[in-house]
């Protein structure tokens, strides 16, 4: 196992440090979804068991930039990373073997290397191994040093923070934090064999050394984005697939699933409001029938009270069971009590009021088995206080 060193910060120059904090993958979706916590954890397992593809293959980028070097010496600190990459004496402490241990037990894929890695995913891999092969050793070292190794703490803490906002174990999570916590060797050194590569000459190298750094984060950017993209579709592909294909999905022998009743004893407790503001206190149930788009629930406001304003991806149609009052949608008010109909559009601000002298009773239907599909629309995404969701 690579060993923990001090921090060696300091040998990356201000220069490449700046360059390579303002490169574009920083506010690539993918990494933005982490630091939101809009993804789950299937969604986190789909990620990291593509990325075990590069994992198990990293050795081999390292051997093609060894495959540069004319240098003994960096090729013998090169194969020492490579006996350290594999576990050393403990072939079971291996790199890829402490990623496949966390993709079975965090996100129970039973067989890592089954995995059905996407073409994008191949070819990632196969950029990065080519640009190895066929640049000179400055930009080669540039690459993985700079460009790849050096930029990894930074990368896998999104997935790290993400994951323990979901409720994993920090323990679980060893081949992340290992990379982390650790100055790798592999970046140390490889960053040494792009200086010395200079032949003490930075200055006339800078652009070679950034033009390669950057291709590297930018084939990582677009192979992050190729990631989000398919978390965004593959979601509602399968609805799309339940929607066009002849056959109904829908087993009619479920219990409940065509028939249940509106109130708290037929459905599960959604969300309960506990304010410090006095003015909100209300309750949400949810109904489940057996409907993939349609999501029924039951909005229960107390006399004199309102629920939160917030806004959401799923539009809404509210029916009031029983009461009387105010449905706020942005600036329009509209006044509703038993039997009215009334409609909230996606994503504007909104909440209702009690104005009546019984409890306000609203049948929500919405379009959420639709919206959910969407990494950005979540209950906990749009709730005040999200540790109030039951789910």
């Amino acid at each position: 196992m690579s060993k923990c060193k001090s921090s060696s910060r300091q040998r990356i120059s201000d220069r490449f440090d700046s360059f390579v904090d303002k490169h574009v993958i920083w506010q690539n979706p993918l990494l933005q979804a982490c630091s939101k916590n809009t993804l789950s954890i299937d969604d986190y397992g789909f990620v990291i068991s593509q990325h075990f593809y590069y994992s198990r293959g990293f050795t081999r980028l390292l051997s093609a930039l060894m495959m540069q070097c004319d240098n003994d010496y960096y090729r013998v600190e090169l194969s020492h990373n490579l006996w350290e990459e594999a576990g050393e004496e403990n072939q079971e402490n291996c790199h890829s073997n402490l990623l496949r241990r966390m993709i079975t037990n965090t996100f129970g894929l039973d067989n890592p290397d089954q995995t059905n890695f996407r073409d994008y995913t191949q070819q990632y891999f196969k950029d990065c191994l080519d640009y190895l092969k066929n640049s000179d050793l400055v930009r080669a070292a540039a690459f993985l040093g700079w460009g790849t190794e050096g930029v990894v703490p930074r990368i896998y803490s999104h997935l790290f923070n993400g994951l323990t906002s979901q409720g994993v174990p920090s323990d679980e999570l060893l081949y992340l934090s290992l990379h982390m916590e650790c100055d790798d060797e592999h970046s140390e050194v490889i960053e040494a064999i792009a200086l010395d590569a200079c032949n003490g000459d930075t200055e006339s190298h800078w652009l070679a050394i950034e033009e390669a750094i950057s291709h590297s984060l930018t084939l990582r950017d677009r192979y992050f984005t190729k990631l989000y993209e398919e978390l965004q579709s593959k979601k509602i592909n399968t609805l799309v697939q339940q929607i066009t294909n002849e056959c109904p999905s829908t087993d009619l022998m479920q219990p409940g699933g065509l028939h249940t009743r509106v109130d708290k004893s037929g459905g599960t407790p959604l969300y309960r409001s506990n304010e410090e503001d006095q003015e909100i206190s209300f309750e949400v149930t949810r109904f489940k029938v057996a409907s993939e788009v349609i999501d029924p629930r039951l909005l229960e406001i107390p006399v004199g009270k309102r629920n939160e304003k917030h806004k959401h991806a799923h539009e809404s149609i509210f029916y009031v069971l029983s009461g009387e009052g105010v449905v706020y949608v942005e600036d329009k008010e509209i006044a509703v009590k038993s039997g009215d109909l009334a409609y909230v559009p996606r994503w504007y601000d909104h909440y209702s009021k009690n104005t009546g002298g019984n409890v306000l009773r609203i049948l929500a239907l919405t379009d959420y088995g639709l919206t959910r599909c969407f990494s950005k629309n979540t209950e906990r995404s749009y709730r005040q206080q999200p540790d109030k969701v039951a789910l």
